[in-house]
């Protein structure tokens, strides 16, 4: 069986449509047409329902995608076994935006640095899509900001726990001497980013009225100075405003422990190369 097929049918798995599976692969949408046709007449079933929304796979369709990973996964550690054992490849990424943007610098610099040979891509997301990229081979590693892991999919490693900051713009007439209370973050307002980011969901279920998501870091920051809310964010993104007095700490209600957590599918072979970088990853990072 070519192999390309395979590759073909699990974009369009995952990307739910076939014109962007298409783009993703670089292939013509009549190419990746006529690969999903092709395992279709192979198989003698139908793998995909089609409907106005894009493509979802039938239940055989499923089935199939399972057993196309584990093939994929065969035949790219086939490759590694029989050419030279260096890292070398590509190497996704997936880790939250606050580390990507706060963290992860100074180690992609390093890693480029030790690994010349590794085309390291690097794509923001909350966990949720990152697990759900692992599972999909869309991803090869993830980092991920939870108290704990509950995936049975992957595994994980502990790189060590993460400091966050309550923070209000400098003439808050909220205490902080104290935890501030439920009622107080529902009085002030609460700026939250994106759904899916573990502690400002948990931030989110404190307060009465369900709080506005304002995205990225950078613009939560800058609305809290404006005096629109309090926000709760990692240490990091948010210590030169501190120093700066452009904004101040709270003490927040209590709150899980949030640590950084390197993830990795449990039962997929990892390249040379995805070896490399989990190493580099787990020494730089914790």
């Amino acid at each position: 069986m070519d192999t390309r097929l395979l590759r073909s049918f699990l974009a369009v798995v995952r990307t739910g449509n076939i014109t962007t599976a298409a783009g993703e692969l670089a292939f013509a949408q009549s190419t990746v047409t006529a690969h999903v046709q092709a395992l279709e007449r192979l198989t003698g079933t139908r793998l995909l329902e089609r409907h106005a929304a894009g493509v979802t796979p039938t239940h055989a369709g499923g089935r199939l995608a399972e057993h196309a990973r584990q093939l994929l996964d065969l035949e790219d550690r086939m490759l590694a076994e029989l050419t030279e054992q260096r890292p070398a490849g590509p190497v996704r990424l997936y880790a939250p935006e606050s580390v990507c943007a706060y963290r992860l610098p100074p180690v992609l610099r390093e890693i480029t640095r030790r690994l010349p040979e590794v085309r390291l891509t690097l794509v923001p997301a909350p966990t949720r899509t990152a697990v759900r990229a692992l599972g999909e081979r869309q991803a090869d590693l993830a980092l991920a900001m939870e108290p704990v892991i509950r995936y049975s999919t992957v595994d994980s490693v502990d790189l060590g726990r993460q400091r966050l900051s309550l923070v209000a713009p400098p003439d808050t007439p909220l205490p902080r001497t104290r935890a501030i209370t439920p009622a107080e973050l529902t009085e002030a307002g609460v700026l939250l980013l994106e759904r899916g980011c573990g502690y400002n969901d948990e931030l989110a279920e404190m307060v009465a009225d369900a709080p506005p998501r304002y995205g990225g870091v950078e613009v939560v920051k800058r609305c809290v100075e404006a005096g629109l809310g309090l926000a709760l964010l990692p240490t990091v993104t948010v210590a030169p405003e501190l120093d700066a007095g452009r904004l101040v700490e709270l003490r927040p209600p209590p709150i899980a422990r949030y640590h950084l957590w390197l993830l990795r599918r449990r039962d997929q072979w990892a390249s040379p190369a995805v070896e490399a970088v989990a190493e580099l990853l787990t020494s730089l990072c914790t």
